[in-house]
């Protein structure tokens, strides 16, 4: 290869290479920023769900052309467990009625704090296959209201989607899946709740108090700032680090019942491990006496 033909490729490579990066960074990022959906909101592909526990949340103000997600159409308590999965064509049935399609681009706007609600529904789509094409809303509708951006009270008209799940079953798992990989070197399981409750200081309503053998305590909450941003992504993975979460690991998340513990997920998402929502979380596990518990010998919670 003569000199003049081997510099042209390389310039060629070199120009293609921010265009390929930037392309990836907003087609799978996890959370999305106000600017970013600002730019993008009308590129016919963006579905914005603001997802409220009550419509008259939804009501009194929200993103233009953002389409109402109640907690309930998603996920929702059974007489044996709380907030626990519906049943796929439920699933699929709502995402559709909402306009939702395999091609749309979905953005989950939380309001009034509810960011585990958020990732609990970030999840559920994990779950059905929706992988890249989620995001999180940094801040929810409380960040876009502040920062001056339109708000609406304006119901929008759009068409009914076309949805298909490719269901991801390992996002979601039981008991079963938790024990089966307890000591194993390449899966990292991470208990979310408050240092109170990993540590078995208090039982939290639970039968039994304590953590599931080998769990690492990183405290949900202290992921986000005061107005309900995600803290810095480097902050978080220094959490995992500290938390002895390995590279490369899996990790399984749980909570009290598999809420809060979504937003962990998400975050693992972000940083690249391949992560499973433990759904019936302690609620499940403590209630079984054949399951192990243990109360680690020393509070390791990170708090920082």
């Amino acid at each position: 290869m003569n000199k003049t033909l081997f510099f042209f490729l390389l310039l060629v490579l070199i120009a293609s290479l921010p265009q390929q990066t930037n392309a990836q960074s907003n087609n799978s990022a996890i959370f999305v920023t106000t600017s970013w959906l600002a730019e993008h909101i009308n590129d016919p592909s963006i579905v914005v769900l603001h997802v409220a526990p009550i419509r008259r949340d939804y009501e009194r103000g929200h993103i233009p052309g953002a389409r109402f997600l109640w907690n309930g159409w998603i996920f929702l308590s059974n007489p044996e467990l709380s907030y626990e999965l519906l049943p796929i064509e439920q699933l699929e049935t709502t995402l559709e009625k909402l306009g939702v399609s395999n091609e749309s681009r979905i953005i989950l706007c939380g309001i009034g704090g509810n960011v585990n609600q958020v990732a609990r529904v970030f999840v559920t789509l994990d779950y059905l296959g929706m992988d890249d094409r989620i995001s999180i809303l940094d801040g929810g509708f409380d960040a876009w209201k502040a920062e001056g951006k339109p708000v609406t009270k304006e119901i929008p008209v759009y068409q009914p989607g076309s949805f298909t799940p490719k269901l991801n079953p390992s996002a979601i798992v039981d008991a079963e899946y938790v024990k089966s990989n307890l000591h194993k070197s390449d899966v990292s399981i991470i208990d979310v709740r408050a240092p109170q409750f990993y540590n078995g200081t208090t039982s939290g309503g639970h039968p039994r108090a304590g953590a599931i053998p080998t769990a690492k305590n990183i405290f949900s909450g202290s992921l986000v700032d005061s107005t309900n941003k995600m803290i810095p992504m480097m902050r978080i993975e220094e959490k995992f680090d500290s938390a002895g979460v390995k590279k490369g690991n899996d990790v399984i998340v749980y909570c009290h019942s598999g809420v809060s513990a979504c937003l962990v997920y998400a975050a693992a998402r972000s940083l690249g491990y391949t992560p499973h929502l433990y759904d019936g979380s302690f609620e499940d596990w403590s209630s079984r006496e054949d399951l192990p518990i243990e109360i680690p010998a020393k509070q390791d919670s990170i708090k920082k």
